[in-house]
């Protein structure tokens, strides 16, 4: 495996879109999602974000977990095939997780396509993995889970994971960390 192409909403996100009075957009992210991005990350995948929409908050959200995001992208296969090319990626060693008709060409385009739990009918057809969890509620862990189990890597992973965190504290200074 070399590269996880994630669509946005309905794969990171529970498909809800929330706009507010402004013309602002809210999107609630998985935090469990954002650690299967980092597993995958430490495996040495490439992690691209892909949606259709314009979306502030997926740049935000991808930006924070340094994958990448391309988004307003229409025509995602052609996209994807591109992108592929430039990276020097094969499609076999690629896997693209989905929910909608839309995703359906990408899905075709890719070694490894995976639905979402809560994903169309058409969609769940066309993949090779479907998740036991939905959009936006630990998916994309599960899927990232999944394909380390099928390259025997997941215990190897996990453990660069791990190790990568020592002296990581959330919302705290090192010097209150517990030795």
């Amino acid at each position: 495996m070399k590269a996880l192409i994630l669509d946005v909403d309905g794969v990171l996100t529970d498909g809800g879109i929330i706009l507010d009075a402004t013309d602002g957009e809210s999107k609630r992210f998985h935090a469990r999602d954002g650690v299967g991005i980092k597993l995958a990350q430490v495996a040495g995948w490439r992690v691209l974000f892909l949606t259709a929409r314009i979306s502030p908050a997926a740049e935000r959200r991808a930006q924070e977990l340094n994958a990448e995001c391309s988004a307003g992208v229409s025509r995602k296969a052609h996209f994807l095939t591109r992108w592929l090319e430039a990276a020097d990626i094969s499609p076999e060693d690629t896997a693209f997780v989905g929910d909608d008709l839309q995703d359906l060409e990408a899905m075709g385009a890719v070694g490894w396509p995976i639905a979402v739990a809560d994903a169309a009918a058409e969609v769940q057809a066309a993949a090779r993995y479907v998740t036991r969890l939905g959009g936006g509620a630990g998916a994309v862990r599960e899927a990232v889970e999944w394909l380390l189990d099928q390259e025997n890597r997941r215990e190897e992973v996990v453990s660069g994971f791990v190790r990568g965190q020592e002296g990581f504290v959330v919302g705290g200074s090192e010097d209150q960390k517990d030795d």
